[in-house]
Parts: C-alpha cells; sequence; structure tokens
C-alpha cells in the first residue's frame, strides 16, 4: 500500500467511522465552518490592520468600554454610534477677503430612550500651507428648531505660514455648553446649576428641556453643521478652496463624532477598539498557533519515534536521552524569557508581532513533539517485529520502504489522533501566555481577555465572554474530533 493509498484509506475510515458519529457530525461541521472563516479573515485581513489595532489613535474617537448594540434586549439604554467623515461627504464654500468657509451638514437621528456619552472632533495627519489660522466648529439644531451654537471648536495657528494637525481629539467645553444652554432655556436654572448642567451636559443638550424638572430624551432629527474657516495670509482664490479640500482628503482622519452608548456587534474595549474585528481577525492567528503547531510536533515526533524506534542502538539511545533532556526543561519560564526578550530586542518594530508569534510557535514546536516520539518508538519497535516485516528484510527491502509501506501506514490513525488533541492544547497555551501579559501584538482571543483582566471588570461582559466562547467553541471542535476518532485508534470500540 502507498502513502497516497493509505491516505485515501484514512479519509475513507473517517468518512465510515467519525461522521457516523454524532460527536463526529459535530466535530466536522464545526472544524469546516473554521477554517472557512478563518479563511475568508485571513484573504479580508488589511494589510496594516496589526499597527492600526495598536495605535490608540484610530480608535480615540470611538465609545469606551461600550456594549454590544443587542444589549438593548437585555435592558441597556443604548444609543447608537454616529461617526461623520468629512473627507467623504458633500459640502459648500464661501470665499471673502481673507478667508475660505466650508460647511459640512449632516443629520442625526436619536430614537433611543438615552443620551449619547460626548461629542468628539477628530484630526490627524492634516497639512496645510500659506495659511494663517484654522477655526472648527461645530453646531447643533434640536428637534424643537432651537439651534446650539458652537458646541465644539478647534482653532489652530500656522507656524512660518503651514498648519500641520496630528492626533487631535477635542470634546466640548461643557460649561460653555452648559452657558449656552442655559441662555436658550433660562428655565433650566430654577431646577439645576450650570455645573450640574455641564457634568451632564449631553443629557440636556439631547433631552426635551420643555419639562426642565424632569428632563426626558428628546427623539428626532438633529442637524449637525460642522464649519471650517481658513484665514489666509492673502487674498484666497478657488485653487486655494481645492488646496484646503485636497488637505482634507488626504489626512488621515478627519472625522466628528456623536459617541454613543454602544457599539457595533460586540462592544468595544477599553481604547473603543471593536471586539467583532479582534474575534474575526483573530480566528486565522488561532488556527496558524493551532495546525501549525499541531502539525509541526507531529511530523517531528513521527520521525524521531520512527528513526528511533526502527533503527535502534546509538541513534535510539541519542534521541531518547535528547528527549529526556527536552522533557526535564520547563516550557513556561522558557516561552516567558524568550517573549520578554523579543520585547525588549524589538521594542516598537511593525515586525515584533510576527517575531514574537514566531518565537512562541518555535518554543512549543521544539518542546512539543517528546511525548509522541516516545509513544511512536514504542509502537515502531512492535510492529518492525511482525512476520511480514521480516519478509519484507529478507526479499531486500530497503529500510524506507518497509517505514513507508508497512510501518507509517499503521501508526497514521494514531497520529491522526494525537495532532487534533494537541491543536487546542496550542491555542490555550497562547491564550495563557497572553493573560499573563506577554502579548505579541496581533489581535488574539487570548489578547482580549488580557486586556480585559488588566483595563476591564466583570461588568464589562461583552470583553470577556465573547472570546472565552470562541477558545471553547474551538477546543470543543477538536475535542469532539479526537473523541470520534477514538473508535479508529482503538477497534475494541468499534460496534460491531
Amino acid at each position: 500500500m502507498t502513502l497516497k493509498e493509505s491516505i485515501k484509506s484514512v479519509i475513507d475510515v473517517i468518512r465510515a467511522e467519525v461522521w457516523s458519529q454524532v460527536t463526529g457530525k459535530i466535530a466536522l461541521t464545526l472544524l469546516t465552518l473554521l477554517v472557512i472563516l478563518g479563511i475568508i479573515a485571513a484573504i479580508m485581513l488589511p494589510p496594516n490592520f496589526v499597527q492600526v489595532w495598536n495605535d490608540p489613535k484610530p480608535w480615540g474617537i470611538k465609545p469606551k468600554t461600550v456594549p454590544p448594540e443587542w444589549a438593548s434586549i437585555f435592558g441597556y439604554a443604548c444609543v447608537p454610534h454616529y461617526e461623520v467623515d468629512l473627507r467623504s461627504i458633500t459640502y459648500r464654500y464661501d470665499i471673502s477677503s481673507n478667508s475660505v468657509t466650508l460647511r459640512y451638514t449632516a443629520v442625526y437621528r436619536l430614537t433611543a430612550n438615552g443620551y449619547p456619552r460626548d461629542l468628539a472632533l477628530a484630526i490627524d495627519g492634516f497639512r496645510l500651507a500659506n495659511v494663517q489660522s484654522i477655526r472648527i466648529s461645530v453646531s447643533l439644531t434640536r428637534p424643537d428648531n432651537v439651534k446650539v451654537q458652537n458646541v465644539l471648536e478647534y482653532l489652530a495657528t500656522g507656524i512660518n505660514g503651514s498648519i500641520r494637525i496630528d492626533g487631535v481629539l477635542t470634546n466640548p467645553d461643557s460649561m460653555k455648553v452648559a452657558s449656552m444652554l442655559v441662555t436658550l432655556y433660562p428655565q433650566l436654572l430654577a431646577y439645576s446649576s450650570v455645573y450640574d448642567i455641564a457634568r451632564e451636559y449631553t443629557k440636556y443638550l439631547f433631552g426635551d428641556l420643555t419639562k426642565p424638572d424632569n428632563v426626558a430624551t428628546l427623539n428626532g432629527e438633529y442637524r449637525v453643521e460642522v464649519t471650517i474657516d481658513v484665514t489666509y495670509l492673502r487674498s484666497p482664490s478657488r485653487s486655494d478652496v481645492d488646496k484646503l479640500l485636497s488637505a482634507i482628503k488626504s489626512s488621515t482622519n478627519f472625522r466628528f463624532a456623536i459617541v454613543g452608548t454602544c457599539y457595533g456587534l460586540m462592544g468595544t474595549d477599553y481604547r473603543g477598539r471593536d471586539i467583532a474585528e479582534a474575534l474575526f481577525f483573530g480566528l486565522p492567528v488561532a488556527l496558524l498557533i493551532g495546525f501549525g503547531t499541531a502539525v509541526a510536533t507531529t511530523l517531528i515526533g513521527l520521525f524521531a519515534g520512527l528513526v528511533s524506534g526502527y533503527y535502534g542502538g546509538f541513534i535510539d539511545e541519542f534521541i531518547q536521552r535528547f528527549i529526556d533532556v527536552l522533557g526535564s526543561i520547563p516550557t513556561l519560564p522558557i516561552l516567558i524569557l524568550l517573549a520578554v526578550a523579543v520585547q525588549q530586542a524589538y521594542g516598537a518594530s511593525p515586525l515584533k508581532p510576527f517575531i514574537m508569534l514566531m518565537t512562541i510557535l518555535g518554543t512549543l514546536i521544539v518542546f512539543g513533539w517528546g511525548g509522541l516520539a516516545i509513544v511512536v518508538r514504542s509502537m515502531t519497535l512492535s510492529l518492525k517485529a511482525e512476520a511480514y516485516v521480516e519478509a519484507a528484510r529478507i526479499v531486500g527491502a530497503s529500510n524506507w520502504w518497509i517505514m513507508r509501506k508497512h510501518i507509517i501506514p499503521q501508526l497514521l490513525p494514531y497520529i491522526a489522533a494525537q495532532m487534533v488533541y494537541a491543536t487546542p492544547s496550542a491555542i490555550l497555551t497562547e491564550a495563557g501566555l497572553s493573560i499573563l501579559g506577554l502579548q505579541h501584538g496581533l489581535p488574539t482571543w487570548g489578547g482580549i481577555l488580557a486586556d480585559a483582566r488588566i483595563y476591564g471588570n466583570i461588568a464589562y461582559w461583552w470583553w470577556i465572554f465573547p472570546p472565552g466562547i470562541a477558545i471553547s467553541i474551538t477546543s470543543l471542535t477538536f475535542v469532539l474530533l479526537g473523541l470520534a476518532l477514538e473508535r479508529v485508534v482503538e477497534p475494541r470500540l468499534r460496534r460491531v
């Protein structure tokens, strides 16, 4: 029987023995789904996602530690997050003697029974030359047609005629907003002080103020107007408008947000990062760690055990003593030392996440094949004493031919079962290292749990349960597959 025929035989056995069991059907279905999702995630993974994930600037405008939008089913006052990207919406412009004004208009619909957390303006990577200053303001027209002017403002002055804006995240001056609301609704002072209004300014900004003693949510359409005034050192022209628009579009971030109290499918973490993205793009990383470690340790263990058992003598003694040495070295301290060394050596380098991941994989592989090699050796010692192996040797068959034709096919069912059980073990080890604080920087399920342990608490269930459930389902998939393969490995468990 050739190796190709042996593999076909194993596939036939899996079809007949594994798929015929309930656990086998569940395991193969889950495994297929995980592999398909992992491939899709790997294809859709943005090339710079690792840098974006670890950079706080792109997430600054997002709501921090908020539950998913479907949490409203359980009674959460869920106000969805709302963003306006000024790089991609329509505008109006005016040119005066020494300035250019851009006006952007958007509509925010508030339908939830609650209030937004905050207002925010985020700008990054903005460059403009030959200007004196730039002033950005946001006004809000409420559903009762009352316009609250300049609830948020930002001013930047030029240096040597140029303006550079990097990593700016600005929020309203709550005292200023409170003062404007009191001016527009003087009856508020009969029930609340300016300081009380400032502490909860979004409640009053988005509230029905006709009953100031019992402010409720004012649902409806809010008209958001963002105004950009640029003052020039000379009289501007239409070309200056084009340069201003080009500077806005070429910036890496130019957004206004009404920060909600819930976000997306899985909520956010302490930086405002989308947990759903980490779960999705962390799947191929988990499968790489699991499959990569399992396949490598299985192949090394199979080769070492096969050679050790078949040849015996000095080769057998050397391999077994080497395995003893590896077994006496504690793996976890080695992993910790190597991970810390890579962290210190590469610092903020963009290569650090991948080097740390490869270091963890390599360490798990180096210390993970010894147990399998010992079992394969004992099985090989038994198989090489069989009569058909002796007959093949007598007629002149080479050692490799004998191992390939008579020994490896007998080992394949056991090897497959061991590889299945090794996969979740590697995934759990990586997750455990992340929880211990040894994070490589790639978005992984263990990394989400590690951040939840450091920066969160038990109240943030959306931050804890989804990655834990993902790890559990992945591990359960391989455990169920291993249970189904027991009938292949142990014939006495098969039904007559």
